[in-house]
């Protein structure tokens, strides 16, 4: 009878953990293949497509997909959808900061077990400045400048608040990780052991970490220069303040000069158009495992972790230039997102190797008790399962550009074609007009547009200008968020 019940027990063991396995397995291939084709459609197809397909998945309350559907749908013209997407995302990530981003090492059991795949995906502070920034460039596109101002705000504020977040909760997960020390209750687990394991793994693999050009702090250029032009186009002097902000960081020619020129009022003299070209596909993570034998009492056992780690971002181009027929100007790049990202990764980073090492203890110690308690077979059942359920949280969203470039021109009253260069081809063509009624505010009748390479648009010379646009491989993004077009 004994034995009976032994073996219904090891029959309902090997069955869960096979079932574990198999349901993990498929989920984790599930959530990347839907990634992965999205960002077919959108890098290389059509964004309209990738639009429709990212939307299937907003129903979930999943923060990644909500944050791709969202930017997304600003690239194809929804701008109404954009902002209410993107409330559910921040909203979403709101709460998540909220409840705080290092949570206990050992708090979600079925991540410790299993691995952080198991965890809803809490996403980052500089996702969450995203969110309000395109926010602010869909209320801009609807003509609806107290809201764009609102969300220029609130993007700007949670970068100054980013390092203090961080600070604090650094601080809460110290604290967490040396009350546990303290009870040392588990096998396997020692809390110096684990930090000593953590600054061999930083320290041998990921070094490359180095080689990006990581900011200081939390503040992405982009959005402080984009908010500095705007308030400056407003007339309101914090514009300056941030434009000097994004000058601090990248120095910038351009900026520079920008600075100077609403310092001291030239552009109350002459009109300026701005053009602005978000490039390539961002960093990136990709997993990578270490795997060897663990011999314990003459028995092998599979020990193994799984990290993520940061793959550099694709560009499309490498330079850019406008030519009129009077000159060649060329851009310069102001904002590289991978910085931003990697700033960001390295602050979470000892918290995830922590979690990583603590799961494969557990599974370690797991495949242990099997052995010892049903025998061999179930020790190795268990070192299946753990081979099934170690893998690395690569989860993150890839709608974000690689580099920001800028560039800047007069309005000349004798040139009225502007080609942009990339790589010495022709890639889009704009044209100015005169516009007798032109208000020098957006003009919001104006459809989202899409186009092919050098293809042409018409806008106000005697207007201040801000053009986007946006490379994929295939198209170029136009939008012109403040000025007229004829």
């Amino acid at each position: 009878m004994q034995f009976i019940q032994s073996k219904i027990k090891r029959d309902h063991l090997f069955f869960i953990l096979c079932l574990c396995g198999v349901i993990f397995i498929g989920g984790c291939t599930s959530y990347q293949k839907n990634l992965n084709t999205f960002d077919k459609l959108y890098y290389e197809k059509n964004q309209q497509k990738a639009y429709a397909f990212s939307k299937k998945f907003i129903k979930k309350n999943d923060l990644l997909w909500e944050i791709q559907n969202g930017v997304s749908a600003y690239m194809v013209g929804e701008y109404k959808e954009s902002i209410a997407t993107l409330n559910q995302a921040e909203a979403t990530l709101n709460k998540n900061y909220e409840a705080g981003i290092f949570s206990s090492a050992t708090s979600n059991i079925g991540a410790t077990l299993i691995n952080d795949n198991v965890k809803s995906y809490k996403g980052y502070i500089y996702e969450g400045v995203l969110i309000n920034y395109y926010k602010a460039l869909d209320s801009l596109l609807m003509g609806d400048n107290a809201l764009a101002r609102v969300e220029f705000n609130r993007a700007n504020d949670r970068q100054r608040r980013a390092k203090e977040y961080y600070q604090k909760e650094i601080k809460k997960a110290l604290e967490a990780q040396n009350e546990q020390d303290k009870q040392k209750d588990a096998k396997f687990l020692s809390g110096n052991k684990t930090q000593s394991q953590v600054d061999n793994i930083l320290n041998t693999k990921y070094s490359n970490l180095k080689n990006f050009q990581a900011y200081d702090g939390f503040v992405n250029p982009l959005v402080s220069y984009v908010s500095g032009l705007y308030f400056s186009l407003e007339g309101d002097s914090k514009g300056i303040d941030l434009l000097k902000q994004a000058y601090g960081i990248n120095h910038s020619k351009f900026v520079g000069e920008d600075i100077i020129l609403f310092q001291d009022h030239q552009v109350d003299q002459n009109k300026y158009t701005w053009v602005i070209i978000e490039d390539g596909k961002a960093a990136f993570k990709e997993e990578f495992s270490l795997e060897l034998p663990l011999v314990l009492n003459d028995k092998v056992y599979y020990f193994g972790i799984a990290l993520p780690q940061i793959i550099e971002g694709v560009d499309f181009y490498h330079t850019f230039n406008l030519k009129s027929p009077s000159k060649i100007t060329d851009f310069e790049e102001i904002s590289l997102f991978d910085g931003v990202i990697t700033n960001e990764f390295s602050k979470q980073l000892p918290y995830i190797l922590t979690r990583s090492i603590i799961s494969t203890a557990y599974k370690t110690f797991m495949q242990i008790l099997l052995n010892e308690n049903l025998g061999t077979i179930a020790g190795i059942m268990g070192a299946i399962f753990s081979v099934a359920t170690t893998a690395a949280d690569t989860r993150i969203t890839t709608v974000f550009p690689h580099k920001i470039w800028l560039s800047r021109m007069q309005n000349h009253e004798n040139e009225d074609k502007i080609t942009l260069q990339a790589d010495g081809k022709n890639i889009f063509e704009f044209e100015f007009a005169n516009c007798p009624n032109a208000s020098a505010k957006s003009d919001i009748t104006q459809p989202n547009k899409i186009k092919n390479k050098t293809q042409s648009d018409k806008i106000c010379k005697n207007t201040n200008n801000l053009i986007y646009l946006r490379t994929t491989k295939n198209n170029i993004i136009y939008k012109l968020l403040i000025g007229e077009k004829q």
